[in-house]
């Protein structure tokens, strides 16, 4: 059995979220701890102005650099976790295609 840590920031550009359970990889034997990390005023319009955004365009690297970080600072509050499941901020979408941000090797 191992801690694994879900995290999630989502189009409604509110925060992160994260929660623990306890598995086997099969089948859940229990639920831990939940958080959740608002982006504050300057987080959020940063964010905002990203959006419709592709890789290279306006404010998005500073976009990807947020969400990291948001993300990092919440997996700290999970020092039991083993593995880590991260979806990364979607910023634009378009039929049959989509770009998240994020760096899952810095979350690690």
């Amino acid at each position: 059995m191992i801690h694994a840590l879900g995290m999630m920031s989502g189009t409604s550009l509110d925060g992160v979220d994260a929660a623990m359970i306890r598995t086997d990889g099969r089948r859940i034997a229990g639920f831990g701890r939940s958080a959740y990390r608002a982006y504050g005023g300057n987080e959020a319009g940063l964010l905002h102005a990203a959006l419709g955004q592709w890789p290279g365009g306006p404010g998005v690297a500073e976009a990807a650099a947020l969400s990291v970080a948001a993300h990092a600072a919440l997996a700290e509050g999970f020092p039991e976790a083993e593995l880590v499941g991260y979806h990364g901020q979607t910023l634009a979408h378009d039929p049959g295609t989509k770009t998240q941000r994020g760096r899952g090797t810095h979350q690690a």
